[in-house]
């Protein structure tokens, strides 16, 4: 029962993010996910030009992570993307590290955890609108701390919040704050609601549409809203769907939709 309840835990924070939840998977075992999103929009904050038709990205993403020893958990991530303005092709890379520092399953209050990314991006995909990273290479920091609650052998309610500070090998810093709530039912339904916030410290407020050339340097803010259910198939893996709405943007795409289907599934070769 344990193992199916951290299962439930394996899945993506955000769109193509990479895992950053403060409880990991069993021990040598492999969390194979594979992603895929569509987004649109039709206006972005303080553009100059205002883009004149709908932009749109299909964003095909595949991760695998492993929890090696039982405080370290490794994970990479390839994806690649098709938008508006730019053709099927890779967009980024990254690898990511992450310590768990206290664990409330074991007894501690709280759950606390922290990783280090690092994430190669596309020179061409940068250039679209849709693409979020600032630099070829971009590095990042990122702290969870979390708390769960249980009722007989599964967890039913957990509850995390994420902050984060990154820098490219080009432009300004960002920063990220995220909160997530969960609910889940017999280790077969999972039910969350989330919120995730993303602000670019450069200091330019306009973006330049007829001659983008990345977010590096303008200072993007964004904040969106979603929701997910998830159904597990147990051993056989599980499936997710998320819908998320961009509430608010300065200087960034502003009422994007996002609709993200994942299927996840684990397995061990030990």
């Amino acid at each position: 029962m344990k193992k199916f309840a951290l299962l439930a835990l394996s899945l993506p924070q955000l769109c193509f993010a990479l895992e950053e939840r403060p409880w990991y998977g069993e021990l040598l075992e492999f969390d194979f996910l594979a992603q895929y999103e569509y987004n649109f929009f039709t206006k972005v904050d303080n553009a100059s030009p205002q883009i004149d038709r709908t932009h749109f990205a299909h964003v095909l993403g595949f991760r695998l992570d492993v929890t090696v020893p039982e405080t370290w958990n490794w994970e990479v991530e390839l994806e690649f993307a098709d938008t508006t303005d730019a053709s099927m092709g890779y967009r980024s890379f990254a690898i990511q590290a992450r310590k768990l520092w206290l664990d409330d399953v074991c007894g501690d209050c709280v759950s606390l955890s922290s990783g280090l990314v690092y994430r190669d991006a596309s020179a061409r995909l940068r250039k679209d609108l849709s693409t979020p990273y600032h630099a070829r290479a971009n590095f990042e920091f990122h702290t969870s701390i979390g708390k769960e609650w249980s009722c007989g052998p599964c967890w039913t309610f957990r509850t995390y919040a994420t902050g984060a500070i990154g820098q490219g090998t080009q432009g300004s810093p960002w920063l990220r704050g995220d909160l997530f709530l969960w609910w889940n039912l017999q280790n077969c339904h999972e039910f969350r609601l989330y919120a995730t916030s993303y602000f670019g410290l450069g200091g330019k407020t306009i973006v330049d549409t007829d001659d983008f050339k990345g977010w590096s340097r303008i200072g993007h803010h964004s904040i969106d809203l979603g929701g997910s259910y998830r159904y597990s198939f147990g051993m056989y893996g599980s499936l997710r769907f998320d819908y998320l709405h961009r509430v608010y943007a300065r200087s960034y795409p502003e009422h994007v939709n996002f609709f993200v289907f994942t299927f996840e599934f684990p397995f061990s070769i030990f």
